[in-house]
C-alpha cells in the first residue's frame, strides 16, 4: 500500500494529481469504454459504427448477443448477429450494457467474496430503479441508468485496488454501525464519494454522473428532478428493496423515497407496490448481470 505521506488528497483539495489509493486500480475494457464514448458524443453515432466498436471485443460481443437473446429481451425471436441484437436492444440500452459489462470486468476478482458481491448488485438495482424513477418523472432517462450504476464507482475502484482491506472495511462497518465514510477516509484519506467523483472526471463521463458519485449520499431534495438527485433517490430505494451494502443508521421507508417525487410520479404503475417493484429489479438484474 502506498504511503499516505504521499496522498495528494486529489478530489478534496481540487488538485489533478491521482489520490494514492486509487494508483494501481485495473484499467476500465477499452471497448466497453469506446462503446460509451461514441454513444455519449453529440454526432449521429450510425448502428454500423458501434456494431464494428462491439465486434472488435469477443467477450463484449457475446455479453450482448446474451443479453439480446434473454428471455426479457429476445424472447423466442434468436439471433447471432451483433447488428440484430443492437436493434432488438436500442442504442440506450447498448450504452447501458457496456458500462455494465466493463464494471462487472473491471470488479471481476472481487465478485467471490460476499460482501464485495452485495456492493455490484446494489449498484446495479440503483441503475435500474434510478431509470425507472426518471421515466415515472418524466425525465429523460438515457443517462439515468448508467449514472445510477456508476454512482458507487469509488466503492468500485477502492475494491479492484484493494479487495480484502475494503471487503473487511465492509464488515466491521456493517457489524459495529461505523459511519463508513469516515472509516473510509481513515483509512485511505479519501472516501468513495470523493473517489468517485476522481474515477469518473478521469474517464470524461458526463458532469450529471460526477456529480452523482460525489453527492449520493446527502440527502435527496424534495421534487427535484435532476439526475444526480434521482439517483440518491435510487440508491435509498435499492436499500429499501433490500439490496444494501451497509445499513444506514436512519434508514429510508419506501414511502420516503415515494414522498420525494411529484404527485404524477409517486402514481406511476412502477412505483405503487414495492414487491411487484423488487420482483421487477431481480428480473433485470438476472438478465444483466
Amino acid at each position: 500500500m502506498a504511503s499516505k505521506a504521499d496522498s495528494p488528497k486529489a478530489v478534496v483539495a481540487g488538485e489533478p494529481r491521482r489520490p494514492w489509493a486509487l494508483n494501481t486500480p485495473p484499467p476500465f475494457p477499452a471497448a466497453a469504454m469506446r462503446v460509451i464514448s461514441l454513444l455519449h458524443s453529440n454526432d449521429q453515432i450510425g448502428i454500423k459504427t458501434v456494431v464494428q466498436c462491439i465486434e472488435s471485443d469477443p467477450v463484449f460481443a457475446a455479453e450482448v448477443l446474451r443479453v439480446a437473446n434473454s428471455a426479457l429481451f429476445g424472447g423466442s425471436q434468436k439471433t447471432g448477429s451483433v447488428q440484430k441484437a443492437i436493434l432488438i436492444l436500442g442504442l440506450d440500452f447498448v450504452k447501458a450494457l457496456a458500462i455494465t459489462v466493463g464494471m462487472r470486468v473491471y470488479v471481476k476478482s472481487s465478485l467471490q467474496v460476499p460482501v464485495l458481491r452485495s456492493c455490484w448488485t446494489h449498484n446495479l438495482a440503483t441503475g435500474v430503479l434510478t431509470e425507472d424513477l426518471a421515466g415515472a418523472c418524466l425525465v429523460s432517462s438515457s443517462e439515468a441508468y448508467t449514472a445510477g450504476l456508476l454512482h458507487d464507482i469509488g466503492r468500485i475502484g477502492l475494491m479492484a485496488c484493494y479487495p480484502v482491506e475494503y471487503g473487511n472495511i465492509l464488515s466491521v462497518s456493517a457489524e459495529r454501525s461505523f459511519d463508513l465514510l469516515q472509516t473510509e477516509r481513515d483509512l485511505f484519506d479519501i472516501d468513495h464519494c470523493q473517489a468517485g467523483a476522481w474515477l469518473a472526471g478521469t474517464w470524461g463521463l458526463p458532469p450529471d454522473i460526477v456529480l452523482a458519485a460525489m453527492h449520493h449520499h446527502e440527502a435527496p431534495t424534495m421534487h427535484k428532478l435532476s439526475i444526480p438527485n434521482l439517483v440518491a433517490l435510487g440508491c435509498r430505494l435499492a436499500d429499501c428493496l433490500g439490496f444494501t451494502v451497509v445499513g444506514s443508521s436512519d434508514p429510508w421507508t419506501f414511502e420516503d423515497v415515494r414522498n420525494c417525487l411529484p404527485e404524477q410520479a409517486r402514481n406511476n404503475h412502477l412505483l405503487l407496490d414495492i414487491d411487484t417493484l423488487r420482483e421487477r429489479v431481480i428480473a433485470r438484474i438476472e438478465t444483466i448481470a
